[in-house]
């Protein structure tokens, strides 16, 4: 909501105010990843977060810094950028000895998905991507206040071999995270075992929750889906009635295997397949055999 008010402000503001102060020059100092974003110093001149107030003027909105970085080199305040890094500059302090402030940005590189009514963050590989490309990206503040126009900075250009050294240190975990046999617990599709599944958000940041792990052979209650299905009867040896409540395994030619107890009618769980295979049945009790359902 603020960036739409923001937005229609600044379309009014045509016959607005203006700063008459010369162009402030500003030098990238460093970046670091950390956690989920990266932290980004600066120095210039001038005091661009208190510039308004330095020259008697209370109404600064704001100082934001962006980068292109897609050879977008247009960084008015209406215009938007693609493939942009960018982060609110809020920080200062002087440089003792050296009559210049430095600057500390919380930077995080996103792409806009509909002329800035929303966006989403720039995953590791496609970044890396767009930095391997160019050598430098060039980079502008930009600040704001009430009722004057936008003041902007020269352009700073950032070597992008300094951003990728950070962009590799994201530790994204894959999609599929398959924890050990032991520790797999089981889900309401029986025999169908749950894995963790990690979702990538701010760059490297997870949300972690629990589903069903795809790619498994057929088990459960998903074998009746299965092009091949079937299951085993237990039968007394000589009376040849059905057995309920016996302990059985079976084994696929995998070598996963299926523990369970025989259903009122002696019947194991179905089992299934994308083709012909031959599955083991393993009784612990004497005096039973099994027939193939």
């Amino acid at each position: 909501m603020r960036r739409l008010f923001l937005a229609a402000l600044f379309m009014l503001c045509s016959s607005c105010m203006q700063l008459h102060v010369p162009a402030p020059r500003i030098e990238f100092t460093s970046i670091e990843y950390d956690a989920g974003s990266y932290n980004l110093r600066f120095r210039s001149d001038r005091d661009l977060v208190n510039l308004y107030k330095a020259h008697g003027i209370n109404e600064q909105v704001g100082t934001w810094l962006k980068c292109s970085l897609d050879g977008d080199g247009d960084f008015s305040i209406l215009h938007k950028i693609r493939l942009y890094g960018g982060g609110v500059v809020r920080d200062v302090r002087v440089v003792e000895g050296d009559r210049r402030y430095e600057f500390n940005v919380w930077f995080r590189f996103e792409e806009d998905v509909d002329q800035g009514g929303s966006s989403r963050i720039i995953r590791k590989e496609v970044l890396l991507s767009l930095l391997g490309r160019q050598d430098y990206i060039p980079c502008q503040a930009t600040i704001t206040a009430t009722f004057y126009k936008a003041y902007y900075s020269k352009v700073m250009y950032i070597p992008t071999s300094r951003i990728i050294a950070e962009v590799q240190k994201v530790i994204t975990a894959p999609e599929y995270v398959i924890l050990p046999p032991e520790l797999r617990p089981l889900s309401w599709l029986q025999f169908e075992q749950i894995c963790i599944i990690e979702r990538r958000y701010y760059a490297g940041d997870t949300i972690v929750h629990g589903g069903v792990r795809s790619g498994l052979p057929y088990s459960g209650l998903l074998s009746s889906f299965a092009p091949l299905n079937g299951k085993f009867r237990i039968v007394d040896a000589q009376t040849r009635k059905p057995q309920p409540n016996v302990r059985y395994m079976i084994k696929r030619p995998d070598g996963r295997e299926e523990e369970g107890l025989s259903d009122a009618q002696g019947d194991t769980h179905v089992f299934g397949s994308n083709y012909p295979e031959s599955f083991k049945l393993f009784l612990f009790d004497e005096g039973l055999e099994a027939m193939m359902m």
